[in-house]
């Protein structure tokens, strides 16, 4: 159909109206969005998109020319049946279409857009938007936060999607002790950080995140924001363990530290080494240490121990040789000395136990010794036995219940500068030592006495009197406090096992000196009759079945087990998971043994899948997982002691199986 020059003409100016309409809503939407986004940026796409999709029904080319119809008086409804005509709904005879578009094109020309669709309702919304922008950047300011184009982009995202966990910077400065004379280092975003116990590691971290946390080992801190914008923290290394750096909700880095521990100066006496016994005579006795260390030694000592007097009593006397010591290098000295019996008064029946004690340069007790040797002055020349006792039968369980306590005494006092893994093997060696000692005297006591748990029964029968000989009774005293002072260095309890030793020997010395109890060396020989052997009633013979005692649980085992099961969940649906499930799992690997190489490098690998999750496959994906998966996998069959988990496990449950559900997001979801 011909279309005349009047109804294009209508068709121009209704068009023109519309687009009009359109960007003025386009704009109000962007308006509010912008608006709302100085809050947060999704929720400002999410209103934008709502307004237009509010709006855009309402300004449809129908109601753009009712609204024409309405702003001009003096159409007579002329442009709405043009609008009709032009649509097809009315279909008059020419002549009445021509004369109906040409009063429409003529009102159509009178129309004022400005005034049809005015634009101030967008630059309120503009000047809404602007103020509010204004208001959040007075904020960061005077929270010292620097606002830089698309701050308020990356923050949303930082929070948002857990990817973005990769992208704040970490800087750690690892400042060994001082005493080392080592060099301070800086690394940017490590995968690890391997330093010197003791050694203060500084952390600083570039993110635009509102606030920040770091846990070392299970202790928790909020980190401090610097009037440069950064995070900033600090911890002192002393154990193999992690840093969990987390700045939003699902957005968290865990970095492995490896602490080398200081080890203990190596300290050896060349001359004589080897023990000596003297029948008398003023021999010289010349001495030569040589002590080394890693990083430099503060002191080297000649320590001893002497042994005097015979028969009941014996008396013990500590004291130093001193050396001249000349230093090669601070880590290298050696010490020389020399002097006669006289010169360290030793008679007849005295022992003297030497030993080299080096210090290095660490606060505390960083100190080591050496092998121990004694020089002993016997007319008979018979050198002492274990645990430095004397061959006399009758003395010599007391003088190796004292040398116990000597020993105890040193562990004590060393106590507070000792590992606490050294600490209990130490502990532990005692109570072989005081066990043994117990063992042979029950044996000397002719085996009267069979377990512990007799001797705790008759000890308010030796406090009440009730056995008729004393001298057994004090014998009887001894064995349990020995007993006693045993369970004591087995539990690491120093200052109570003392206490228990001490007694021991004050009731060993008073059966000797009073009741002059002697022990005998062999139990009296019995004759067997053959001619009754098998001739006992058996009728009240039963037979015993010995418990089997339960297996320790294995805590390490079982972490490893839940780690091999979510990293198999983690695999096999790759593509329904989160990054945030890969940091979990790197910082439950660490807190399983951060002293793993294994668990080590499978938390590095998977970090580096969360860093990398937006800019990897999901083949490169689940190639980096299965690495880690068979890492993990052998350290947990080693720990079970038995083939690698199968395939198929049951589902997680605990809090472990809680954190991965909800680092995907499904907190809800027990499958």
């Amino acid at each position: 159909m011909r279309v005349s020059p009047d109804e294009r003409a209508v068709e121009q100016v209704v068009d023109g109206a519309l687009r009009r309409a359109r960007r003025l809503v386009v704009v109000e939407a962007m308006a509010l969005g912008v608006f709302v986004a100085a809050a947060s940026w999704a929720a400002g796409l999410i209103v934008a998109i709502g307004y237009v999709v509010w709006r855009w029904p309402h300004i449809g080319r129908t109601n753009v020319v009712q609204t024409m119809e309405r702003l001009n008086a003096g159409a007579q409804n002329v442009l709405i049946t043009a609008e009709e005509i032009s649509a097809g709904s009315l279909n008059p005879s020419p002549n009445v279409r021509d004369r109906v578009m040409a009063q429409a094109a003529k009102r159509a020309g009178e129309v004022d857009m400005r005034s049809l669709f005015p634009s101030v309702r967008a630059r309120q919304t503009i000047i809404v938007a602007c103020a509010a922008w204004l208001i959040v950047a007075g904020v960061r300011i005077w929270r010292g936060t620097a606002l830089v184009p698309g701050a308020a982009v990356f923050e949303s995202r930082s929070i948002q999607d857990p990817a973005a966990a990769g992208r704040f910077r970490v800087t750690a400065r690892v400042e060994p002790p001082a005493y080392t004379g080592l060099p301070s280092a800086t690394l940017v975003d490590p995968a690890q950080i391997q330093t010197l116990q003791g050694s203060t590691i500084a952390l600083s971290i570039d993110s635009r995140a509102m606030v920040a946390t770091l846990e070392h080992d299970g202790d928790r801190q909020s980190l401090i924001r610097t009037a440069d914008g950064r995070f900033t923290g600090r911890v002192v290394a002393s154990k193999t363990g992690y840093l969990l750096i987390s700045t939003g909700e699902n957005v968290s880095r865990t970095v492995p530290v490896v602490v080398s521990p200081d080890a203990l100066p190596s300290v050896n006496i060349t001359v004589p080494g080897r023990d000596l016994v003297y029948a008398g005579g003023n021999a010289r006795v010349a001495f030569d240490v040589r002590a080394t260390d890693d990083y430099g030694l503060r002191s080297l000592r000649l320590q001893y121990t002497k042994v005097s007097g015979s028969g009941e009593q014996f008396e013990f006397n500590e004291g130093e040789i001193p050396l001249s010591v000349s230093r090669a290098t601070a880590r290298d000295w050696h010490g020389v000395a020399a002097r006669s019996l006289d010169q360290l008064d030793l008679r007849d029946g005295d022992m003297l136990v030497y030993r080299a004690v080096a210090a290095d340069q660490r606060p505390g007790d960083g100190a080591a010794s050496s092998d121990a040797f004694f020089i002993e002055i016997s007319k008979l020349g018979v050198a002492a036995g274990d645990a430095f006792t004397l061959p006399e039968q009758e003395t010599r369980y007391a003088l190796s219940q004292q040398m116990l306590i000597v020993k105890t005494e040193r562990l004590q006092q060393r106590r507070s500068s000792m590992p606490a893994a050294e600490l209990t093997d130490a502990a532990l060696n005692l109570a072989v030592e005081q066990r043994m000692i117990r063992a042979e005297f029950v044996f000397m006591l002719g085996g009267d006495v069979q377990d512990e748990e007799v001797e705790a029964e008759q000890s308010t029968e030796l406090q009440e009197g009730r056995l008729e000989n004393r001298g057994q009774r004090d014998l009887r005293a001894a064995t349990v406090a020995m007993s006693r002072a045993e369970k004591l260095l087995t539990g690491v309890n120093m200052a109570e096992a003392l206490v228990a030793e001490r007694a021991a020997v004050t009731a060993l010395q008073r059966a000797f000196a009073r009741d002059r109890y002697i022990l005998r060396a062999l139990a009296s020989r019995a004759n067997l009759d053959p001619a009754r052997r098998l001739t006992g009633d058996l009728k009240d013979a039963s037979g015993w079945t010995r418990p089997v005692a339960p297996a320790a649980e294995n805590r390490r085992a079982a972490q490893l087990q839940d780690l091999t099961v979510g990293i198999g969940a983690f695999v096999r649906d790759v593509r329904a998971q989160a990054p945030a499930s890969a940091v979990v799992l790197a910082r439950q690997a660490l807190r399983a043994d951060a002293e793993s190489t294994a668990l080590r490098t499978a938390a590095t690998g998977l970090q580096r899948v969360a860093d990398t999750w937006n800019t990897t496959s999901e083949a490169a994906r689940r190639q980096m997982l299965e690495e880690v998966a068979s890492r993990v996998a052998a350290e947990a069959a080693r720990a079970l002691a038995g083939p690698p988990l199968g395939a198929t496990s049951p589902a997680i449950v605990g809090a472990f199986g809680d954190a991965l559900r909800a680092a995907n997001g499904r907190p809800g979801d027990r499958r």
